[in-house]
């Protein structure tokens, strides 16, 4: 990266390091005992900004296969304090209820073939009374969040995943009419459904007929679906239908699962904008948007991402996208660099014990004078090095 001073560059590549080798909190004051910076530099870096999606644009092109979809959802933080930018009530997915603390819009970029997540940038969510003052509501400020950064996500691809609780006329219609994105998502199970009318049209005066009665989801018409994919344990059905909710017309993909004595079926209404879009990969598209809640997962767990002890806006931006680069790094490092015919699963657990031990036998080498290059010491310190390891 260009124009980062070279203690900013040290900082960056320290910070980095140690939010993967850190166990328990990653506070100021946890970060200052085990890293090489006091807390009031860690404070006075953490105030300055840096471009965090043009880091991680370059750590995904170099390392990414090439075949992308952009993913985009909200993630809530617990957070207390008074004065703490953006504390408000926000809905929470784990506890299933409103509560007080943070939320960051996330994007991510989910690489297809080899079946991760990377961090892009995190946006922080502003609380409703400053939205209330922007007269704008908060689909309007998450579809403004992809508008205001399209022309950097084009360069990933021209698709972007979202959960069901955007499948919303005001999101939909913002995101097609001023950005060049398709979506890829699911309808709620009661959502109403019309087939479009596919038959000869009546001469003479009066509306053409447009629509040929209501979509019954546990009873398809098999005259407008088509069956685009069967395997043992899921079957596909397509068509062009039309969504009340969304007043346009969409792809719709009716995921049939089937248990395994094929007695109790399952159903999911996945659609896309996209008209031309196969099945296959609209079902490929929306699973593989799950990536980003292990990303989210990975990043709560190991890197500290609820852990930020700030009130201000950029200390608190910085520590959150710092969290989640820190889990991309780690995939590129450890899981991306190696290849597919020799990768197992990709545990952020491992590599943290991995650099927890090197940290620390780093540190007694230092005080103990202990050369790692010989002979005798080598084996030693590759076993300490991997203790505890389960993947050693």
């Amino acid at each position: 990266m260009q124009g980062l001073s070279k203690p900013r560059k040290n900082f960056i590549s320290a910070m980095l390091i140690l939010f993967i080798s850190l166990r328990g909190r990653h506070t100021f004051m946890n970060l200052s005992r085990y890293g090489p910076y006091c807390e009031k530099t860690l404070r006075l870096q953490y105030g300055q900004v840096f471009e965090f999606a043009s880091f991680n644009k370059q750590l995904i092109s170099g390392r990414g296969s090439g075949a992308y979809i952009i993913a985009f959802d909200p993630c809530y933080l617990p957070k207390s304090g008074k004065h703490t930018y953006g504390v408000d009530t926000f809905w929470s997915g784990c506890l299933g209820k409103a509560a007080k603390g943070l939320e960051i819009a996330g994007i991510g970029v989910v690489d297809l073939e080899h079946h991760t997540a990377l961090h892009w940038q995190a946006i922080q969510t502003p609380t409703y009374q400053a939205l209330k003052q922007k007269q704008q509501s908060l689909l309007e400020h998450y579809a403004q969040v992809i508008i205001d950064r399209k022309e950097a996500l084009q360069a990933f691809s021209s698709y972007l995943a979202v959960d069901a609780y955007f499948s919303k006329q005001p999101f939909v219609d913002k995101i097609l009419q001023e950005t060049p994105f398709q979506l890829v998502s699911k309808l709620r199970s009661d959502a109403r459904l019309r087939y479009l009318y596919q038959g000869e049209q009546k001469e003479g005066r009066g509306r053409h007929k447009v629509y040929d009665g209501k979509l019954q989801t546990k009873q398809l018409d098999m005259h407008h679906f088509s069956l685009t994919a069967v395997d043992e344990k899921i079957n596909l059905y397509q068509a062009i239908v039309y969504c009340d909710a969304l007043k346009r017309k969409i792809n719709l993909v009716v995921v049939e699962s089937l248990s395994g004595d094929k007695s109790r079926k399952g159903q999911a209404l996945l659609f896309s904008t996209d008209l031309s879009l196969t099945a296959s990969l609209v079902y490929h598209y929306y699973k593989a948007r799950f990536q980003l809640e292990f990303l989210y997962r990975d990043a709560k767990q190991f890197t500290g991402l609820a852990h930020c002890q700030a009130r201000s806006e950029n200390k608190i931006d910085f520590h959150v996208n710092l969290s989640l680069t820190a889990v991309s790094v780690a995939k590129a490092a450890h899981y991306l660099s190696v290849p597919v015919e020799q990768r197992g699963s990709f545990s952020l657990l491992d590599i943290q014990t991995l650099y927890f031990n090197d940290l620390l036998l780093n540190r007694f080498i230092a005080r103990f004078a202990i050369d790692t290059n010989l002979e005798i010491n080598k084996q030693a310190y590759l076993e300490l090095l991997n203790f505890g390891r389960i993947a050693a």
